[in-house]
């Protein structure tokens, strides 16, 4: 296994940031929220964007990511959620309409947080949402929980390949774990069991965004899925013909980025007014 300053060293080779990061603007919020194994650098360019139309951006870290192969394994999804929940309560201080964006893993945790916060959460965005991997990861993943019990725990799995991105310049920088617990995508299904029946709670306007060349989370069974059980009449899927899996970094993250931007504006209200002093 590598050493805590190796996995350092491969996160920040291209320098890039990884960090969390807050940027302001006023009239509505955005929560985003990136993916199991991910970075907040994967949300960055979309916030950046959306900061640029006047929006407000938290960019959340999840527990457990952007550190050790380690510290994802100790993490539960409990813990990834409890992350969600503190960004919204970041925004919700300012009084204005919040919207939250995920990517993949991201993007159901979002649904969960738009299924239990109600009236807090104003809009969904889930990009590349995770609620289904391909059918032969899945059926390995809960073969190895049969067959290793607790001992997924302790296992980890080489990731030679990096991240499912088209855009060869954008794969070439993006941050990626050498190492994988596998007990990370495990939890990922769990959390996804329990959040699709969830789906039907939601009322709010979702926008749903996908690429058809995804390896990761199959396309057509996620988006399927998604819109069908949506409880709200106001939800759109927007089909990318480009991109792989991480679109908010891929071939066409400027047309995720506009679709996203044109979705969060609609909520937008007049800026509070702060007392001076």
């Amino acid at each position: 296994m590598s050493s805590d300053s190796d996995e350092a060293a491969s996160r920040n080779s291209a320098g890039v940031d990884t960090h969390e990061f807050f940027l302001p603007g006023a009239g509505v919020s955005a929560l985003l929220i990136h993916g199991l194994t991910g970075t907040p650098y994967e949300m960055r360019y979309l916030g950046e964007r959306l900061a640029a139309r006047g929006v407000r951006v938290r960019g959340v870290k999840l527990a457990g990511h952007a550190g050790t192969p380690e510290e994802l394994g100790a993490a539960g999804y409990d813990n990834w959620y409890e992350s969600v929940v503190n960004g919204l309560e970041e925004l919700r201080q300012f009084g204005e309409p919040n919207v939250v964006v995920g990517l993949s893993m991201g993007a159901v945790l979002a649904a969960r947080l738009a299924a239990d916060q109600g009236e807090a959460v104003a809009g969904l965005a889930m990009l590349a949402p995770g609620f289904f991997l391909p059918a032969s990861t899945t059926i390995m993943l809960r073969g190895a929980r049969g067959i290793l019990g607790s001992l997924v725990d302790r296992i980890y799995l080489f990731n030679p390949g990096g991240s499912d991105i088209h855009d060869a310049a954008a794969r070439s920088i993006h941050p990626n774990c050498r190492l994988i617990p596998l007990s990370a995508p495990l939890k990922l299904l769990d959390l996804s069991a329990m959040v699709k029946p969830m789906l039907a709670r939601i009322t709010q306007p979702a926008l749903v965004m996908h690429a058809r060349g995804d390896h990761t989370c199959p396309m057509r069974k996620n988006v399927d899925y998604v819109m069908k059980h949506l409880g709200g009449p106001e939800k759109r899927a927007v089909e990318l013909e480009e991109s792989y899996h991480v679109i908010t970094v891929d071939s066409e993250k400027e047309r995720v980025a506009g679709e996203v931007i044109e979705f969060v504006q609609r909520f937008r209200v007049a800026p509070q007014k702060r007392a001076a002093g």
